[in-house]
């Protein structure tokens, strides 16, 4: 007998049996014979039906009823005589065992059969109620088995996607892991394999490589389904994992109670599940573990690139410690972007530039614009050399270690600290644009947390995003956060300690850019010192930096008249009091229709200033603010209180401030 040429000749020979035991014609055993002998025949040819039996391992009459499942959902002539005969709309598990019992006849041992856990039950019929009689059950295939029989086709679900084999390029970057996946693969699926490793390491890649076909459920979106649908969904899953061979793997991290459903449901019925763990603490009920490398060498780094980016141009590849995925996100971007410039290769500046418009979480932390350059900020030369040297180490990157230096990382930390305003926060912005990286400065009113462990976990996805974005990691105020361990007389010293000494950890082993700011150092914790390699002090600016401070704040083009720069570098300001006072200057002028700031402005904003710190304007200042009163809307008086304050006010000849900065 010829065997079938199509998996639509076999359907329609089975609708065609159905019809005969349906009609009671005596024709259906001969049909069934028939059919299985053109099965045989059909040799290459892939057929739906037997692929079902197979995958799922049924027995006879579990087959016949998915099949009557189909036929009825496919001949509107057999739904309708069911529904004269019972008087029903939807046909029950008892209405099939009726129609396939010339066949396969029921014992009395099926309905405890049918009312426990089977293939059919469980992942083949689409979801009754719980308590429901299982000969009630109505007799309708899910949606994944309806599609695979009438075509081979992947039905649609909320929350899960099937990563089919697509030729996916394959970088030789876990060779280890894959051989061990391989052999959970073929020989040890009855446990759950945990693939442990950061978000993007290429975990579902290596699945797929091991396994062919790969069924990713995603339990994020299945938590906003109501409970009905994610049962529905979960038991869909697990059917179209076994129609294709393949392995389901979820992240257990997202919804512990959905992952435990999942991993029962594919336990009972022999389906391979491998979950997606990023953390150790996660592996908590893991008997069988493969671990992936937290981070690429440098070497690997460069492989990985020039697989991705094949037209990229010298030293174009991104530093630091980045996943497979972000690296392949950011070749896609810099590859567009050197086509929008017409060029053919990817140089430094695209990669610069994808990296600063690649998105990704950055979860508990606040990203930041880029700020001034290194080389607009008016420094002491001493801090301005001590922050080259930032950016020197930082862009070495993984240089060192190929040079046979030992224990050596590719991060970089620093301690910024001095007084308020005095430049900290917009050196690290000016770091992170000479990088050519974005500035994640850490939100501390989300990392902190009352709950024992919470504020762990927070900083733990907080070093995580922020080597996944290849960010410079700004601590603001960080002796909240570095403080010193305090000694143990209460539960809360306790827990505060193990914080801290988490803290430790995570920073020795960060290998990104950290940058710690503040203005207590003495109130850090030794230990924090002591892994931190630059420790940079911002002082108060002199009054020649004060002077050139004033200069680039308020240009000379935007003042109605020419300032006293000298004079008003006498006084002793942070740079962000200076820009905060000719900024006070510029509002007033524009609020009373003026196209430029006035000396007196400038002073009248400058003792505001002061006074907020509890200082008094030089008299020599005041003087000069007294004396175009009148025909200055923004002149001052000084009174003969703040004059007698500094009644020797004036320059020393080397420019700097005289006798009546001593108040200040």
């Amino acid at each position: 007998m010829d065997g079938y040429q199509t998996n639509s000749q076999c359907i329609l020979d089975y609708l065609a049996l159905f019809q005969a035991l349906s009609a009671e014609d005596g024709e259906a055993e001969p049909r069934r014979r028939s059919i299985a002998s053109r099965e045989q025949a059909s040799g290459g040819v892939r057929l739906a039906p037997p692929v079902l039996r197979l995958r799922f391992r049924l027995g006879e009459r579990d087959f016949l009823l998915a099949m009557a499942a189909l036929a009825l959902e496919m001949d509107g002539g057999l739904r309708n005589t069911f529904r004269r005969k019972y008087a029903l709309a939807l046909p029950t598990l008892e209405y099939g065992l009726q129609l396939i019992s010339p066949l396969c006849p029921s014992g009395c041992e099926t309905l405890a059969e049918l009312a426990g856990s089977t293939a059919l039950c469980d992942l083949l019929l689409a979801a009754a109620e719980p308590a429901a009689y299982p000969l009630e059950r109505p007799l309708i295939l899910c949606r994944t088995a309806l599609a695979f029989l009438t075509g081979f086709s992947v039905a649609e679900l909320p929350a899960c996607t099937p990563l089919l084999e697509d030729g996916t390029q394959w970088l030789p970057l876990h060779e280890p892991a894959l051989a061990q996946v391989a052999a959970w693969r073929a020989w040890g699926t009855e446990n759950t394999l945990y693939l442990c490793a950061p978000a993007g390491s290429g975990r579902k890649t290596l699945l797929r490589r091991a396994c062919g076909n790969v069924v990713w459920v995603r339990f994020d979106q299945l938590a906003r389904l109501p409970p009905p649908d994610q049962h529905r969904v979960l038991r869909e899953t697990a059917a179209l994992a076994a129609l294709l061979d393949a392995p389901v793997c979820a992240a257990p991290d997202a919804e512990r109670s959905l992952f435990w459903q999942l991993e029962e449901l594919c336990r009972r019925h022999k389906i391979p599940l491998a979950a997606l763990a990023e953390e150790e603490r996660a592996l908590e009920d893991a008997k069988e573990v493969v671990r992936l490398p937290r981070q690429l060498t440098a070497e690997r780094r460069r492989a990985a690139w020039a697989a991705f980016c094949p037209q990229a141009g010298p030293s174009s590849e991104p530093q630091g410690a980045m996943t497979i995925g972000a690296m392949r996100e950011t070749a896609r971007l810099a590859s567009r972007i050197a086509a929008g410039g017409g060029r053919r290769s990817v140089c430094a500046e695209d990669t610069r530039q994808a990296m600063l418009r690649r998105g990704g979480a950055l979860e508990f932390g606040v990203r930041y614009q880029d700020g001034a350059a290194l080389e607009d900020m008016v420094l002491p030369a001493g801090v301005r050399e001590q922050l080259e040297r930032i950016c020197r180490a930082a862009l070495c990157g993984g240089a060192l270690a190929a040079w046979g230096l030992p224990r050596q990382r590719e991060g970089v930390t620093a301690v910024f600290h001095g007084p308020s305003g005095a430049g900290k926060t917009m050196a690290a912005s000016a770091i992170a644009r000479r990088l050519g990286m974005p500035l994640l400065r850490a939100d501390l009113s989300q990392i902190m947390d009352k709950y024992v462990g919470e504020t762990e976990k927070h900083l733990g996805r907080l070093f995580r995003s922020a080597r996944e974005a290849r960010c410079v990691l700004l601590f603001d105020e960080a002796d909240a956060l570095f403080g010193k361990r305090a000694q143990v007389t209460s539960g809360h010293d306790k827990y505060a300690n193990l914080s801290t000494s988490y803290l430790l950890q995570e920073i020795e082993q960060y290998d990104g850019i950290a940058i710690l700011s503040t203005n207590l150092l003495g109130s850090f914790d030794e230990a924090f010192l002591r892994r931190l390699q630059y420790i940079v002090r911002f002082p108060l600016p002199g009054a020649a930096l004060r002077e050139t401070l004033w200069r680039k704040a308020l240009p000379p083009e935007r003042c109605a008249e020419e300032l006293p720069y000298a004079r008003l570098a006498w006084a002793e300001l942070s740079p962000a009091r200076i820009f905060a006072a000719v900024r006070s200057a510029a509002a007033e002028a524009l609020g009373s229709g003026q196209e430029r700031v006035a000396a007196g402005g400038v002073i009248a904003a400058l003792k505001q200033e002061l006074e907020k710190g509890g200082k008094a304007l030089p008299s020599s200042l005041a003087e000069i603010g007294g004396a175009r009163k009148g025909g200055n809307a923004y002149g001052i008086c000084a009174s003969a209180a703040e004059a007698s304050e500094n009644p020797g006010g004036h320059s020393g000849p080397d420019g700097h401030s005289g006798p009546d900065e001593a108040g200040l």
